[in-house]
């Protein structure tokens, strides 16, 4: 696939997998989906949210890796999740401090994030087989899934883990 094509239905696929993933919790709110998917409105839960469907699209392209000629999927996956969520970070933190929240500009940041971090994906995704860091990258993954359940279960009193809507921390959970 051309390295444009690639990264602009790339970018899109990841940018629409995050309004269902927004409110997955809303319509199945037990204790795995909390893990994945936000819980509330903090700045954290929607940095997991992002990490969570930048990892479903590469399990996509994972199920389709054998009609595509892609390898290093897991360092491909870590290493957009790593670059979409600190770049958007970077921008969005001190303009959210300095004006607030802005939906429009929330939306096109975010877009313009996962465009960055698939960028540097196609990169990684169109090199040689690197091994032993997919090994490595894997792993990482799973430990950053394991973190962000249990910071879900036990945020930190810190304000990118504060719902400023409810003005609570964590999940309330109905189960």
């Amino acid at each position: 696939m051309k390295k444009y094509l690639y990264i602009i239905i790339s970018s899109i696929i990841i940018f629409l997998l995050n309004f269902p993933a927004h409110f997955a919790f809303n319509f199945w709110p037990v204790r795995f989906i909390s893990y994945l998917f936000p819980v509330n409105e903090s700045i954290f839960q929607h940095m997991k949210m992002i990490f969570t469907c930048i990892l479903i699209f590469y399990l996509i392209l994972r199920i389709f890796k054998s009609r595509l000629a892609y390898q290093n999927l897991c360092t491909a996956a870590l290493a957009s999740a790593l670059v979409t969520i600190t770049s958007f970070l970077i921008i969005y933190l001190p303009v959210f401090f300095i004006f607030g929240e802005n939906m429009i500009f929330t939306f096109i940041l975010l877009f313009l994030s996962i465009a960055f971090g698939q960028i540097t994906s196609y990169f990684i995704l169109s090199k040689k087989d690197y091994k032993y860091l997919n090994y490595i990258s894997l792993f990482i993954i799973l430990i950053i899934l394991i973190l962000n359940a249990s910071l879900t279960v036990s945020p930190l009193n810190n304000f990118l883990f504060l719902d400023k809507v409810h003005k609570t921390y964590g999940a309330v959970y109905k189960n």
